[in-house]
């Protein structure tokens, strides 16, 4: 039920603009690597360099503890943001090295950001408003997400057809001033809804992974689950992308904007709700390997679009829905291991160690991802990949049993 004390539009714009700049180096930014010519393999190996601020974010939490309430920093940390989007969109033309500058200045924030906004969302809400501001939070995160992911993606495929004279970094130049504007425009919200934090919900305390006694088998056991999904999470966009001759689909940047950037997202919330509230009906333990099939699973839907190609959008959504609809309900496979590294102290608490370690996990997978698709073409590659799953179960079997 909605609190009478006060609204939810903070938690709403609070992490609207928490989630676009992590989106444009997650997702985006591989995009812009490959139109700007760096091929597959370079351009898998920046985006997934992108992640490494991420991986750091325990690192950056010692700096916390100094910071009270955190509203001041997050209004400076959004107002760089813009700056540095607005700098960005302004010299795209420039070089290689000036570009992945930019972006991981992007992914720098965008972590620190992710850290004062939890933190601030921690202190502002009660344990009563929990549920009712996690649900806001979510549909707000994902939201961006279709916007910069969906939207912004096919305003560019627009542009670069309107003006096809002209380079294709013009029009990413267009989409990211637009993008730039829209996150000012959140910034200036969160300076006017976010107020000083009255509640005072104790403070957890700082904690390494590795002093859980379990965390090595436990973080091994992670790194296998999302093998594929590591091996996955470029090489989908990249097959869409390529021209028919090389083996991918020849998809417009408006189709991957629409099955991926909306279709996908939609249908990761969903696989990602329907696997909590099954988790939530019949336990975490009952579902553990079912969940780690499903997982397992999503890569074996791009196989198949290897084999039958899908002829319109409608059938590449739908390919697409699929295979984000098992990635999300099989990652809540993930949570029972994280829960086991970080321990009790985030029972009830947003885990600030589950981006880290799963970015940790599939670091590795992506740059070989690249690699691998130079090397093979895309119908051996998906095979190899939907291979990897059963061979993983396999493996985490052996390594679970004895537990």
């Amino acid at each position: 039920m909605k609190p009478s004390n006060e609204g939810g539009l903070w938690t709403i714009t609070l992490f609207a603009a928490n989630e676009i700049p992590s989106v444009v180096v997650t997702f985006v930014a591989l995009i812009i690597f490959l139109q700007r010519g760096e091929g597959v393999a370079m351009s898998t190996l920046f985006a997934s360099l992108l992640l490494l601020p991420w991986v750091g974010q325990p690192l950056m939490r010692k700096w916390l503890p100094g910071i009270a309430g955190g509203r001041g920093w997050l209004h400076v940390v959004e107002i760089v943001l813009c700056v540095i989007l607005a700098t960005f969109a302004l010299t795209m033309t420039r070089g290689r090295w000036w570009t992945i500058g930019m972006l991981m200045s992007i992914s720098v924030l965008s972590a620190w950001h992710d850290l004062l906004a939890n933190r601030y969302y921690m202190r502002r809400t009660q344990m009563a408003q929990e549920r009712y501001h996690s649900i806001l939070r979510t549909l707000a995160s994902q939201a961006s997400t279709v916007f910069t992911y969906g939207l912004m993606i096919m305003a560019v495929g627009a542009l670069q057809i309107y003006f096809r004279q002209r380079s294709t970094t013009y029009s990413w130049s267009l989409g990211v001033y637009v993008l730039s504007g829209a996150y000012l425009l959140l910034t200036l919200l969160n300076m006017l809804l976010l107020r000083t934090p009255q509640n005072e919900r104790t403070h957890l305390p700082h904690q390494w992974p590795w002093q859980q006694t379990s965390w090595k088998r436990d973080t091994l056991v992670l790194m296998l689950m999302l093998l594929p999904q590591g091996l996955m999470f470029f090489s989908r966009t990249i097959f869409l992308l390529d021209r028919p001759q090389y083996g991918g689909l020849g998809c417009t940047l408006q189709y991957v904007g629409f099955a991926q950037g909306t279709i996908g997202v939609i249908a990761f919330l969903f696989g990602v709700t329907i696997g909590r509230f099954m988790q939530n009906q019949w336990g975490e333990e009952r579902l553990n390997w079912p969940l780690k099939i499903a997982l397992g699973l999503s890569p074996t839907v791009y196989l198949l679009m290897t084999w039958h190609r899908p002829e319109n959008l409608f059938m590449l959504s739908t390919y697409t829905f699929l295979a984000q609809s098992l990635f999300g309900l099989g990652l809540n496979s993930c949570r029972q291991y994280i829960e086991r590294i970080s321990g009790v102290r985030y029972q009830n608490a947003v885990n600030p160690l589950y981006i880290p370690i799963i970015s940790m996990c599939i670091m590795i997978p992506m740059v070989a991802s690249g690699f691998l698709l130079q090397a093979l073409t895309y119908e051996q590659f998906f095979c190899l990949d939907a291979l990897c799953a059963p061979i993983t179960w396999i493996l985490i079997w052996i390594i679970t049993k004895n537990r």
